[in-house]
């Protein structure tokens, strides 16, 4: 472990309880708590991110929306074999200005809208498949978002979550409310979806995960 990631995990665990460091998790923008989330997320969601895109089965002919694009590891992966528009919407400004520097395939847009109306850039049944790992926690009313899902999905459109509950369970309740698997799995069933979550352990503690999918009916 390098001594960035060190000090970046000190940091991070004398904060986790606070509401500036969640609100630095959801999106960066604290100069030197920005630093440490990206860090921790750099070191973090590699695996996940990979692992979770393989699960995903994606097809050269997708329309594939992300939320919370991040760092982009995901996207990338995703951008290997869509040959369509991928769309990656991510609020942090500072993510954004880092994933225009990253020379991104040019198939993939970044929007700067909140998810919970994509409403003036994503249509209606236009989307194959959607992607959001470490992201369900932070949006509220969590009701909102999973329609706008709904909306944007096709008949049989599948969303996919990536969560790592045991992680934040220490977030502040204010900034990150979703912090319970069963009750997630709950509203998206009563709001359309058909079901399924699985505990995937890849081997180490930072690469272990709760994998949700959800398909439109």
């Amino acid at each position: 472990m390098n001594f960035k990631l060190i000090v970046a995990r000190w940091i991070h665990k004398l904060l986790i309880h606070t509401e500036l460091m969640t609100e630095n998790m959801r999106a960066p923008k604290t100069i030197g708590l920005a630093w440490v989330a990206r860090t921790l997320m750099n070191y973090s969601n590699a695996q996940v991110s990979i692992d979770i895109v393989n699960r995903m089965k994606v097809k050269k002919t997708d329309h594939v929306l992300e939320l919370g694009v991040g760092n982009g590891l995901a996207i990338k992966e995703i951008a290997k074999i869509s040959g369509n528009n991928i769309i990656g919407v991510e609020i942090s400004a500072e993510f954004r200005r880092n994933l225009l520097k990253m020379n991104l395939p040019k198939n993939i847009v970044i929007l700067d809208n909140d998810a919970k109306d994509l409403s003036n850039k994503v249509s209606d049944e236009s989307i194959d498949k959607l992607l959001a790992i470490n992201v369900i926690y932070f949006l509220k009313p969590i009701e909102q978002y999973i329609l706008e899902f709904k909306r944007i999905l096709k008949k049989g459109g599948i969303g996919y979550l990536g969560c790592k509950f045991e992680s934040i369970k220490n977030f502040d309740i204010e900034v990150a409310p979703n912090k319970d698997e069963r009750a997630i799995i709950s509203t998206l069933s009563n709001l359309g979806f058909n079901v399924s979550s699985e505990f995937v352990d890849l081997g180490e503690d930072r690469s272990r995960y709760t994998f949700i999918r959800f398909e439109k009916k």
